[in-house]
């Protein structure tokens, strides 16, 4: 992917729903369900909790993101 290409983010997420679990993300990302979840903790990507075991992602806070990590390791 080319870094900080908004139609190549685009392209990678395009087949996860509005609001993607974790796994979802995280097989898209080709990372473990852990790595997602350290994402969400400790690098700001945005979630909302349904449940007290349940993590949602909007799709554009995960592009958000990913834009926004590509910046950073500039």
């Amino acid at each position: 992917m080319t870094v900080n290409d908004p139609d190549a983010v685009n392209d990678l997420i395009a087949d996860l729903p509005e609001w993607a679990t974790t796994e979802e993300i995280a097989d898209v990302m080709r990372v473990k369900p852990q790595t997602v979840l350290k994402w969400n903790k400790d690098y700001g990507l945005k979630s909302v909790s349904v449940g007290s075991r349940v993590r949602r992602y909007r799709k554009k806070d995960v592009r958000d993101f990913l834009l926004k990590s590509d910046e950073e390791s500039d």
